[in-house]
């Protein structure tokens, strides 16, 4: 698919049907538009390629006629309503007269609408295309962060592994976020040592250092939330062991409760009970049998209880250390 824009008073809008512009974004090019691109304009068949593959490093080439540019970018999306933050790549060709971008997936790659006080040149517009994907990093980095706050609050109280696994795909996310970041700041490193051979003006390369300084940030705050998602992993995963030892708890003391109320109704059964109570009518016989289990269980639950506090675990360990100390 083939649009064009133009620049327009420092706004970059899209040429109405049948006219050309200054850029030419080519998303998921077909087989002819390739050609074009190879056979036309002088396209490097490998860099082409190399445009459309998400795995491709951030890089920059000189070739005769333009300079080729390889940078990464944000690519979020949903799956099973869960939202995945991946990244892919753009390539940017930037010619004498014209900018030609490749991408794999029809996706924004400007600030549409927006006046720019730099960058309104055809070279300048090589350095918009990279402001546009170091804010999209920023916002999706601010995004992560939210989620996970959210995440943490949730999995105070879960016992399913839901929540552990959506943190495991934020970590996932944020590795390849401080990779493409570390990537682009490399390239724009590559860009700021040889702008006056690219043609950038006074303006320009303080565009650039702007831009330098947002990207070192993003990767500043992707390996900060890498490291705290890797950190705090293991204490999550932690938590929800001990959600699930609590109710595992709360079970077993039902179960003890319950264990010698089955042994006496078991032995004794209703036929042995009824010979016991012969004389005694049977409203009240039934309610002695009740009051007599409930008060078995209740202290077989006190007895459980007292056993397994804290108290009475210390008090059992001082007096086996005193006792080899003797």
């Amino acid at each position: 698919m083939l649009k064009f824009y133009n620049l327009a008073d420092g706004r970059i809008q899209r040429c109405a049907e049948g006219e050309t512009g200054i850029i030419q974004v080519y998303s998921n090019p077909s087989e002819e538009e390739q050609q074009y691109l190879i056979e036309k304009c002088g396209i490097d068949p490998h860099t082409l390629a190399s445009a459309l593959d998400k795995d491709e490093v951030s890089r920059i080439e000189y070739e005769d006629n333009h300079v080729a540019v390889i940078m990464k970018r944000p690519r979020d999306f949903q799956i099973g309503g869960r939202l995945e933050f991946r990244v892919s790549s753009i390539g940017a060709f930037l010619f004498k007269d014209k900018l030609i971008v490749l991408q794999a997936d029809n996706m924004p790659l400007f600030e549409h609408g927006r006046i720019f006080l730099r960058g309104n040149t055809v070279s300048g517009l090589l350095l918009r295309l990279l402001h546009h994907a170091t804010r999209h990093f920023l916002q999706d980095l601010r995004m992560i962060s939210s989620i996970s706050d959210e995440i943490e609050n949730k999995i105070e109280f879960a016992v399913t592994n839901k929540s552990l696994l959506n943190m495991f795909s934020l970590h996932k996310s944020l590795t390849y976020y401080q990779s493409a970041t570390e990537a682009n700041q490399v390239l724009l490193s590559r860009l700021r040592s040889n702008r006056s051979r690219i043609g950038f003006n006074e303006d320009e390369e303080e565009f650039l250092e702007d831009i330098a300084v947002e990207n070192q940030q993003c990767v500043n705050i992707s390996h900060i939330y890498t490291e705290v998602l890797l950190r705090m992993s293991d204490a999550r995963m932690a938590v929800g062991n001990n959600n699930l030892a609590r109710i595992m708890k709360y079970l077993a003391v039902i179960n003890i409760v319950f264990m010698p109320l089955t042994v006496l109704t078991g032995l004794g059964g209703m036929s042995e009970f009824t010979m016991m109570t012969q004389g005694m009518g049977w409203p009240h016989a039934y309610s002695l049998l009740v009051l007599i289990l409930v008060i078995i269980g209740y202290l077989t639950y006190v007895v459980v209880m007292k056993i397994g506090s804290p108290g009475t675990r210390s008090r059992s360990g001082n007096n086996s250390r005193n006792s080899r100390k003797r």
